[in-house]
């Protein structure tokens, strides 16, 4: 099974706004509105890679990485840090995300809940190939905050 070109763009958003490109998330948003997104989806995908992004950060922080910067969106440390009941489109948005922050151990942790909702090595394999793309488009820019 491979990626819906509006699950593929709903990952790019999640991807786009974890990694801090403006950028890239604004093109992103265009792009998944196109292939028939609707807002509550959309909006979806954001509060679950900010999830994500802001979960790695206490990760990463606890083991001594604090001159990572991460820009806050909405959430605050105080938020309940559950993304709620895995779902396709969740995981597949939360793999990307962890990839684009660079967190392995939320990488591995959302990779083995994408498998047990279904989601297949190779949708995976491509959401990993998305976010490497779109983390070396926002380094290229200059604006990746993390």
């Amino acid at each position: 099974m491979s990626l819906t070109v509006k699950e593929r763009e709903l990952v790019a958003v999640g991807v786009s706004l974890a990694a801090g490109c403006k950028p890239c998330t604004d093109y992103h948003l265009n792009r998944v509105r196109r292939a028939g997104a609707s807002d509550e989806e959309i909006e979806q995908a954001m509060l679950d890679a900010i999830a994500v992004r802001d979960k790695a950060k206490r990760i990463m922080q606890r083991h001594g990485f604090k001159l990572l910067s991460f820009k806050k969106v909405g959430r605050t440390e105080d938020d309940d840090d559950e993304l709620g009941e895995p779902t396709r489109m969740r995981e597949l948005v939360s793999v990307g995300a962890a990839y684009a922050v660079s967190c392995t151990s939320s990488l591995e942790g959302h990779v083995a809940t994408a498998r047990s909702v279904g989601v297949e090595d190779d949708e995976i394999e491509a959401v990993v190939g998305l976010a490497r793309f779109i983390r070396g488009k926002a380094d290229s820019l200059c604006c990746r905050l993390i």
